[in-house]
């Protein structure tokens, strides 16, 4: 690494956490639509408490430090102080639909293409190529247009977090609404006694959160210089694919990133802990029918996460931790659509109004 760029070292710290939640993930078949999934047609939630908890620990580890001043959230650009409903909502609701319909997040494909399995390696191809074109190609006129327009200004907050939305600049209040949701989100997690002894679940919910934290630490600190400044953000990964795509056809000249570490951080951490339970095989498309559904899955995955800014991580786990109104309505419009989708491959039907609020709390 001696004489290597600055971005390369910033990235090679982006590639150790990644190399951690892609093993620890891998480890104990962490999924944010198995957990929708096991919400609904189980009993345990083992996986949704998963879940919760590392948004819980990410929520208090970023709070934490920018209570203490050694991060400064309101940087970052999920705090934005606009209202992006459209995107948020309709972004979430595509992503949701393509998770349904692949199997499984951006995340969640990397984490089995570490694994052997080609049906999530030809998604990522197709997310990252859709994602691209989405953001920067032809499809980008969609969002200039469309969706930016919609964005509602918040002239009364300095940023989108539901902190400033209520009590605006006061620091007591940002405390204590980072307090009440991270102490009721691992309060909840913690709830279940057995739970409790599901020891993988619980390393891996820390795991997960403490990284995330790490993420903003590291582009806070050690990825700022004094000839050369990076994004300050944490892991996400549906539009950074696209990124590692681009950099890898051109890498002399182009510039490695936080994110693009963590990309290959995470299949690489995949890689290594399916070679050491053996669980490392080649998986294909089972027919022509399975490989539309993944097609069109990716793709409305890749078009939903440009919408949106963010995927199951990057919303959801990143965004989230800086308290942002719009990472929590992308969310639940995720969790919605995904539930949706979940419902109609496997049951062939759609439910109605009554019968998806009844879903919502179904036990």
């Amino acid at each position: 690494m001696i004489g290597a760029p600055f971005s390369f070292y910033v990235a090679f710290w982006g590639l150790l956490g990644g190399l951690a939640i892609g093993f620890v993930a891998r480890q104990s078949n962490f999924c944010t639509l198995g957990a929708i999934e096991e919400t609904y047609y189980g009993t345990e939630r083992s996986r949704l408490r998963t879940w919760v908890l590392a948004v819980g620990v990410a929520i208090a580890g970023t709070q934490m430090l920018d209570f203490l001043g050694i991060i400064d959230v309101s940087n970052s650009f999920y705090l934005t102080p606009e209202l992006r409903l459209v995107g948020s909502v309709v972004g979430g609701l595509l992503f949701g639909l393509g998770m349904a319909l692949v199997g499984t997040c951006a995340f969640g494909m990397l984490v089995r293409a570490g694994g052997g399995d080609m049906r999530s390696l030809v998604s990522i191809l197709i997310l990252g190529i859709v994602g691209y074109t989405t953001a920067n190609g032809v499809l980008a006129y969609f969002g200039l247009y469309v969706i930016i327009p919609s964005n509602i200004p918040l002239t009364n907050a300095p940023t989108s977090s539901i902190s400033d939305l209520i009590f605006g600049e006061s620091r007591v209040g940002h405390f204590a609404v980072a307090l009440t949701v991270s102490v009721a989100s691992i309060g909840w997690a913690l709830s279940s006694k057995r739970f409790l002894t599901n020891r993988a679940g619980l390393f891996t919910g820390l795991v997960i959160g403490g990284v995330v934290v790490y993420g903003w630490w590291v582009t806070a600190l050690i990825g700022q210089d004094g000839f050369e400044q990076v994004t300050f953000e944490s892991y996400r990964f549906a539009r950074p694919i696209g990124d590692t795509l681009v950099y890898a056809m051109t890498f002399s000249g182009a510039a490695i990133t936080f994110p693009i570490g963590g990309v290959l951080g995470v299949l690489s951490g995949a890689f290594v802990a399916s070679l050491l339970d053996g669980s490392f095989r080649f998986e294909a498309f089972d027919d022509a029918r399975e490989m539309r559904r993944h097609f069109g899955g990716a793709a409305l995955m890749a078009i939903g996460s440009i919408f949106a800014l963010g995927c199951t991580i990057g919303q959801g786990m990143s965004g989230i931790s800086t308290l942002s109104v719009n990472s929590f309505l992308t969310v639940i419009a995720i969790a919605f659509s995904a539930w949706l989708g979940i419902r109609y491959l496997i049951e062939g039907e759609i439910p109605s109004v009554g019968q998806a609020i009844a879903g919502l709390f179904k036990k």
